[in-house]
C-alpha cells in the first residue's frame, strides 16, 4: 500500500512540475527590464508612439503580406541579414550576428513606414510544445536586442513556428543548425 501511495505522490509531483514549467514559460520572472520590455513590445527608449498604447501590434492589425528583408532595395548596402542562427537549445545572440543586428536596428529605426516581423524557429529535436516556446524565446531575445539599440517595440512583431517550417531538410547537425534561427520579414504600414 505504501509503495502505491509513493508512486502516486511521485506522479503528482512530476505532473505539477511539468504544468509549472509550461504554465510559467511566458512569465517575466527573472528577466531584465529590457527583456520584459521586448516581450511586452515596449521600447526601452520610451518611444511607444505608433499603433497607440503599449504592446506589440497584434497580427490581425498587419496589412499586406510579409516580405523577406532581401526584397528591400537597400538590403545589401545597409548590411542587413535575412536571418540569424542559434546554438542548440539556446536563445542567446551569438557574437557573429551582432553587426548584422546592429544594422537591422539602425535601418529600421528611421523607417517608420515598416513593421519588422521576427519569426523564431527550431530544429526538430524536442517536443512541439518545447520548440514553440524556444522559438518564441529566440524571436523575443532578438527583438530585445533591436529595442536596446533604438528600434521601437511598437514596430516589432514576434512569432514562433517551432519546428514547423524548416529551412533545411535532413537529420544531420548541418541541417539542424540551419533550422535554429530567427528570420526577418517586414510589412509596410
Amino acid at each position: 500500500m505504501q509503495k502505491q501511495y509513493g508512486t502516486w505522490i511521485q506522479g503528482l509531483i512530476l505532473s505539477l512540475a511539468i504544468a509549472f514549467t509550461f504554465g510559467c514559460a511566458s512569465t517575466d520572472t527573472g528577466r531584465t527590464g529590457a527583456q520584459v520590455k521586448a516581450i511586452k513590445g515596449i521600447s526601452s527608449t520610451g518611444d511607444d508612439s505608433g499603433a497607440g498604447g503599449s504592446g506589440l501590434i497584434p497580427r490581425a492589425d498587419l496589412a499586406g503580406e510579409q516580405i523577406p528583408l532581401t526584397e528591400l532595395e537597400e538590403y545589401k548596402s545597409a548590411g542587413l541579414c535575412q536571418r540569424i542562427h542559434f546554438d542548440y537549445d539556446k536563445a542567446e545572440i551569438k557574437p557573429e550576428w551582432v553587426d548584422c543586428l546592429n544594422n537591422v536596428a539602425a535601418f529600421f529605426a528611421d523607417k517608420p513606414q515598416y513593421i519588422l516581423i521576427i519569426e523564431g524557429h527550431c530544429d526538430k529535436r524536442g517536443t512541439n510544445e518545447y520548440n514553440i516556446i524556444l522559438g518564441e524565446n529566440r524571436a523575443k531575445i532578438t527583438a530585445e536586442f533591436l529595442i536596446e539599440r533604438g528600434m521601437s517595440g511598437q514596430r516589432i512583431v514576434t512569432r514562433s513556428w517551432g519546428e514547423e517550417r524548416p529551412l533545411a531538410q535532413g537529420d544531420s547537425e548541418e541541417a539542424w543548425a540551419q533550422n535554429r534561427r530567427a528570420e526577418f520579414f517586414y510589412v509596410e504600414q
